[in-house]
C-alpha cells in the first residue's frame, strides 16, 4: 500500500505505521465511515485488533477497505 512505513504485530494484534504526514485519525474516520473499525494511535500509526474468529475472507475485506480509505483521503 501507498503510504506505509511499517507494519509490524504480534498474533493478531496488527500495527501499521504510516509515513509522515499521514494522519492516522483521518485513516480511521474513513475505515469507520466503510463499517470497519481500527483505532489510531498516535498521530501517524492505526492499530487492529480482530476477533479469534476471523477468516482469511475477513482480512481481505478490511485490507480492501484500508486501500481505499488512503486512497480517497491522500490520493494514489
Amino acid at each position: 500500500l501507498p503510504h506505509i512505513k511499517e507494519v509490524r504485530g504480534q498474533g493478531l494484534l496488527v500495527g501499521v505505521e504510516f509515513e509522515d504526514g499521514i494522519n492516522s485519525v483521518d485513516i480511521k474516520h474513513a475505515c469507520f465511515d466503510r463499517k470497519l473499525l481500527i483505532t489510531a494511535i498516535g498521530t501517524n500509526i492505526i492499530r487492529m485488533i480482530p476477533p479469534l474468529i476471523v477468516t482469511e475472507k475477513d482480512c481481505d475485506i478490511a485490507f480492501a477497505i484500508i486501500r481505499e480509505a488512503i486512497r480517497d483521503v491522500y490520493g494514489k
